[in-house]
């Protein structure tokens, strides 16, 4: 699959020109729309091993104490909330991108052993490793 970046300047519906802001909020409010920034969705890396699944949640500034982590039929949920810990009352905030609210990552799992999950946090990344059961680890076949 291919991917590539959406070219804003395009205008891919010419009759809804008059509407559009003009370029010159682009640099103001970026690509994305108000609302998009107010959500907040930590970067998330899986990987496998023969034995067992790694989850590590990239989630700076958010304490293992406002972390939830649930197992349930198959399903790892991973949720939380990075709160505003900081006021601006005698500045003028001219620019914020760092993010803050509730989050909630969920995978599925098919061939995991549910009483067999563990985590670790550590300067702000999320680890979560999934054993995986017996009959999903890879066996090696012997030729006759």
């Amino acid at each position: 699959m291919l991917l590539a970046k959406r070219d804003r300047r395009h205008n891919v519906f010419p009759e809804l020109a008059p509407f559009r802001f003009p370029a010159r909020f682009d640099d103001l409010w970026g690509e994305e729309s108000l609302t998009a920034r107010d959500r907040w969705t930590p970067a998330m890396d899986v990987s496998e091993t023969e034995t067992e699944y790694k989850v590590r949640l990239e989630a700076p500034g958010v304490s293992k104490d406002d972390i939830n982590i649930e197992m349930e039929n198959g399903v790892l949920t991973i949720s939380g909330e990075k709160a505003v810990k900081e006021e601006h009352k005698e500045e003028k905030c001219y620019r914020v991108e760092r993010r803050y609210g509730s989050f909630a990552r969920s995978l599925k799992f098919t061939d995991i052993d549910p009483d067999k999950v563990s985590a670790n946090h550590r300067d702000g990344i999320l680890e979560v490793t999934v054993t995986k059961t017996e009959q999903a680890k890879p066996k090696k076949i012997d030729i006759n």
